[in-house]
């Protein structure tokens, strides 16, 4: 089991990441990867869950009541992520991205341990469960997908 100061530590990860993307063309980060989501378009739709969940994070510290899980229409809550930022410049949106999750940190710092590692009512997740799966691991998977392809197309 993790602390939160450990995720934490697992999250800031990304802001790292995209800092390290900043040398590179805008053209470069609107790039299609394999036809699909550009890396720009990748960081976008991670931006919309740290939005979703900096929202949630700010439920439980005020005690309210939460259910912890992943959005209903998933495809539906990603493309509208992805258009967001697709009305960004690229690198405004790499800043937008980092500051919101450090954001997001600042506030699941702010949680208690006591709630960040009991079941949420209503949903098969613990707060360290959830960051760990949903939000850690997704952002490696990410990661991977644009380190693959930045040699390749740079």
């Amino acid at each position: 089991m993790s602390t939160i100061a450990e995720v934490s530590a697992d999250l800031e990860k990304w802001t790292v990441f995209l800092s390290d993307l900043s040398p590179y063309s805008d053209e470069l980060l609107c790039k299609p990867i394999e036809g699909k989501w550009s890396i720009q378009d990748i960081i976008s739709h991670i931006l919309g869950w740290d939005k979703s969940l900096t929202k949630t994070l700010i439920q439980i510290i005020n005690n309210e009541q939460v259910a912890l899980q992943e959005h209903l229409d998933v495809q539906a809550f990603n493309d509208a992520s992805v258009a967001f930022g697709r009305n960004m410049k690229p690198h405004d949106l790499l800043n937008e991205a980092i500051a919101q999750r450090k954001r997001m940190i600042r506030k699941l710092e702010m949680v208690s341990e006591s709630a960040f590692v009991r079941q949420f009512l209503n949903s098969p997740y613990t707060m360290e469960y959830f960051l760990q799966q949903i939000f850690v691991q997704h952002d490696r998977h990410h990661k991977e997908q644009i380190m693959k392809v930045l040699p390749a197309i740079d």
